[in-house]
């Protein structure tokens, strides 16, 4: 499998502005916006591949997106790794419990407060995590598999530029409500 870079196309980047002259910088965030919901698809449609996990280990795309944040953070009150992923404390809590159950994440005591509790990955969490980490790593690679380490290191530094310029100014929005 091979991957390109190519422009993407299409009425709404091309077609000029009512009543003026075709706006560059409007084409340019139009393509740009289309390429990126399609890339984040298709990493979504990657999903977990099951390949990767030990046998009797079944997690899906929500208790992997839990399992990173939670790596990042932990040790880590539910509310707080709820509020990281922007979900409802109830789902977060749904999901928390069956990475619990599945012996991936543990819970111990607040050491502050001893009416919460702290959630971090176990052992078996680390390691479940590192080989879907693995495994994705794989796949991307392949997808890449003609693409220079120039053209790698070159999009991997622009996206981590657009998702800091992103969150600034999504806190600067905030921030004047």
């Amino acid at each position: 499998m091979t991957a390109t870079l190519t422009k993407v196309t299409g009425p709404s980047s091309t077609e000029p502005p009512s009543g003026g002259a075709a706006q560059p910088s409007r084409r340019v965030s139009a393509d740009l916006e289309r390429s990126l919901t399609e890339a984040a698809r298709a990493m979504l449609r990657l999903g977990v591949p099951q390949s990767a996990l030990p046998e009797g280990v079944s997690i899906d795309r929500a208790g992997y997106w839990l399992l990173v944040r939670a790596s990042e953070r932990a040790p880590v009150r539910l509310s707080d790794l709820a509020e990281c992923v922007e979900l409802d404390l109830s789902t977060v809590s749904r999901q928390m419990r069956d990475l619990l159950a599945s012996g991936l994440m543990v819970k111990v005591p607040d050491p502050h407060d001893g009416r919460a509790s702290l959630l971090s990955l176990s052992d078996r969490g680390r390691a479940v995590l590192e080989a879907v980490s693995e495994a994705r790593r794989d796949l991307l690679a392949e997808a890449m598999d003609d693409w220079t380490d120039e053209e790698r290191g070159a999009l991997a530094g622009g996206l981590s530029r657009l998702s800091a310029g992103l969150q600034h100014t999504r806190d600067a929005r905030e921030e004047t409500r």
